[in-house]
């Protein structure tokens, strides 16, 4: 896991950016130009989660759905528990 940062009581804690084991490797497969600006998206929005916390929907975690370069991606939000967990990454598939 990488956290944005760790400072401050839970409720100044930055959020965490959670990239799950089952896709690492789909995010390792993408272009290097396209993986930087995913990873930069994703911290981004943890960034923008941790200073906007207050106008957040603390009850349970929501999913945000981005069409991104060449791929679409599953972004699960849980204010309740500071974190940004990558939860959907396919590709683009090219229109033939």
């Amino acid at each position: 896991m990488t956290s944005v940062a760790d400072t401050g009581s839970p409720s100044s804690q930055a959020f965490t950016v959670l990239i799950p084991r089952s896709l690492q490797g789909t995010v390792d497969g993408l272009t290097p130009k396209t993986r930087q600006a995913l990873l930069s998206e994703l911290f981004r929005m943890a960034t923008l989660a941790h200073q906007e916390r207050g106008l957040l929907p603390a009850s349970e975690p929501y999913a945000l759905n981005l069409d991104f370069d060449e791929c679409h991606v599953t972004v699960e939000m849980d204010p309740s528990r500071a974190r940004l967990t990558l939860a959907g990454l396919s590709r683009a598939r090219a229109l033939g």
